[in-house]
This record gives structure tokens, sequence and C-alpha cells, in this order.
């Protein structure tokens, strides 16, 4: 089963409880943000698109969109481009059930597979952060109630060597609680220094029926 980006984020960058100042604050900044995971990508069909911009020197170097269109749990279309300097790659992926994927490179020419095409953009394990803060905000944009979900987590130099890190993840939620969208960004301090910036998004969108291709 694919998880997406954001399942990932939670379940392996996850702050631990206890670095968190305010526990009462702490517990509903999660429950807000469990909730709008689960409703959300329960809210098919929907289209999730995933930026990320990987920055050296404060310049993009590479740019991966991830546009996936979910009909229904396990029945979505991906397209993935990656933009560099040398060039753009686009890679596809259909999935019409568990273990019942297809990979393409090109669109056309699918072979069948019983996993995914590709992983993640990036992947990180736990850590125990020097600190975190936590912020819960509501504004209204055009007429509509937004709540905006702040978190700032402080890391230790990675190998111990280096600069501190951070990680910023704004979240913004709707009045039922679901995600407009989440936007992470991560660098080193000391100066502060942006080395990634991820954009996910959730929109109603419509699109083609999902349907196994010929594979391979």
């Amino acid at each position: 089963m694919r998880l997406s980006l954001l399942f990932i984020t939670i379940f392996f960058c996850t702050v631990l409880a206890n670095a968190q100042a305010n526990p009462n604050l702490e517990a509903e900044y999660n429950g807000l943000f469990a909730n709008a995971v689960s409703e959300t990508n329960a809210d098919f069909p929907f289209v999730f698109t995933v930026t990320t911009k990987f920055m050296k020197n404060g310049k993009t170097v590479q740019t991966v969109t991830e546009r996936d269109e979910r009909e229904a749990e396990l029945h979505e279309r991906i397209t993935r481009t990656t933009a560099t300097s040398k060039g753009t790659e686009t890679q596809y992926q259909i999935s019409v059930g568990d273990a019942n994927t297809f990979c393409s490179k090109d669109g056309k020419i699918w072979i069948a597979s019983q996993y995914e095409c590709f992983g993640p953009v990036n992947f990180y394990g736990r850590e125990q952060p020097l600190s975190v803060e936590r912020t819960i905000t509501e504004k209204t944009v055009n007429g509509k109630s937004l709540k905006v979900l702040r978190e700032i987590t402080l890391l230790s130099p990675l190998n111990g060597k280096g600069k501190k890190r951070f990680r910023e993840k704004i979240s913004t939620l709707d009045s039922r609680g679901f995600f407009v969208s989440v936007i992470d960004t991560e660098g080193t301090l000391d100066p502060k220094t942006v080395t990634l910036i991820r954009k996910q998004l959730w929109t109603k969108e419509s699109f083609d029926p999902i349907t196994a291709p010929r594979s391979k």
C-alpha cells in the first residue's frame, strides 16, 4: 500500500513528545494534525500535489513535482517530474489495488510491479530534537476561516559536526479541519540557510478514470 509523503513525514519526522514545553498545546496540535491527515486523505476523489525544491547556496538545484490523482483507496495515478540543470525526467505510476501497480518512463510502455515505482523524495529517521516550538492561530482569507499550525524544530548537526539544523512546518486547515496545504522548510543555522522547501497541496479537480494499462 502506498504511503503519501505526508504519512512518511508523520511517522518518521514527528518530534518526541517530551520536547514540547506546553503539553496542552502539544496535545491540541497533534490532535488537529492527526485528524487532518485521516480526514483529508480519505476524502476521495482529490489531487495531491507535492513540489520539493532542493537548494544550494541560495539557488534551486533540483525540483521534484509529484501529481497524485487519487480516485479511491489504492486507486491512483502519479506523475513525477524531476528537473535539474541537466534536463527534465518524468516517471509514471498507476495503481489499481494492493500490489497491483504499473510503472512507465514514457506513459506508453508499462511494466507491472508489486511495488512502488519510486520511493519518497527524501527519507528521515527519528531524531531527538534540541527544541520544538508550536503555535496555533486563526485567520480569515476571502471570507473563509482557516487555522494555521506552525512547528519549528531545532536539531543537532548531522553526525555531530557542522551547523545546527532547523525544520519548519506550516499547515493550513480549512473550517472542516481538512488540509489546504502543508509547507516544510529545512536548512541550517548561523547563518540561516534554506536547503529544502516542500509544498503539499490538496485540491478538488476532475481527472480521467483510473484503469489498469496494458503491461509489457
